[in-house]
């Protein structure tokens, strides 16, 4: 536990014969010993890789049939520690566990004490329906954070991200990273793959991504025709070998990171295909 600040001392306690050190040099130096404990305390990460720690269900929001959006909670009633906040870097995942089951996901977004998850949902599938029907105040265990990906500031001139489906939540951290920071100038080009443009989760998110000058967005849908939407290009079909090469043709390989994120297949395919690219510099989300 963290002491009580460092008492000031008053004007008359300094009896004014120059002392070393004098009590208002002390004070001072213990009041830094103080601020650094504190902030070394508040900085400890809530989220332990070996531990499940609980959460609570504050929010579920239904996106659409296959998706929806999860906001847990740290449960401050039943576990230590009091202080400390979640620490994430972006395109890390937790595990979640529920009922005895458990399965990876990536925080799409948290604050110092909640995660928000973006979770796909199968018809034929008992667990991910649980989760759908989960009620407010329901406890979820979480541990992480995993991955050993960390993305730096202007290391890149260009990052291009193919990704399907829930691939996506592992870009949106990344992409708001980039976004957020003013002295950031890489230039993202998303490559997305979804079913139909209504399955498409974070349309709003990608819209407002695509205000920005270095965002560039494109869906590829397996269903419906080719239409612009508000800075997103949407074209038919799905991301295929010529589409990859045609991308990355406009790039040079040494200034330029390719990020990939999708179904094992999916994954497998596009690291084949930017291998054969000669594009050295890539990271697969597993």
């Amino acid at each position: 536990m963290l002491s009580n600040r460092p008492q000031s001392p008053k004007e008359e306690d300094c009896c004014g014969n120059s002392c070393n050190p004098c009590i208002f040099d002390v004070h001072k130096k213990l009041l830094k010993q103080w601020e650094l404990k504190k902030l070394n305390l508040n900085n400890k990460n809530l989220l332990e890789p070996l531990v499940y720690k609980l959460f609570k269900v504050i929010k579920l929001k239904h996106v659409n049939n296959d998706y929806i959006k999860l906001v847990l909670n740290y449960n401050y009633d039943e576990q230590e520690p009091k202080n400390g906040r979640i620490i994430l870097n972006p395109g890390q995942y937790v595990v979640i566990n529920y009922l005895k089951w458990s399965k990876p996901f990536t925080p799409i977004s948290w604050t110092d004490s909640t995660i928000k998850l973006l979770i796909r949902i199968y018809a034929d599938g008992v667990n991910t329906q649980r989760l759908k029907n989960l009620e407010i105040g329901e406890v979820i265990k979480v541990r992480g954070p995993y991955e050993d990906f960390i993305y730096a500031r202007n290391k890149f001139k260009n990052i291009i991200m193919f990704s399907i489906g829930s691939g996506l939540a592992v870009f949106s951290p990344i992409i708001k990273s980039i976004v957020d920071d003013e002295e950031d100038e890489t230039r993202v080009f998303l490559t997305a793959g979804f079913r139909s443009l209504d399955l498409v989760p974070m349309k709003k998110k990608l819209k407002l991504f695509t205000d920005y000058w270095n965002v560039q967005c494109t869906l590829y849908l397996t269903e419906g025709t080719s239409i612009n939407l508000n800075g997103i290009d949407i074209k038919q079909g799905r991301i295929n070998e010529r589409i990859c090469k045609c991308i990355l043709e406009n790039y040079l390989a040494d200034d330029t990171l390719v990020l990939i994120c999708g179904t094992e297949e999916f994954n497998e395919s596009l690291e084949r295909w930017v291998s054969e690219c000669n594009f050295l510099n890539y990271y697969v989300f597993k």
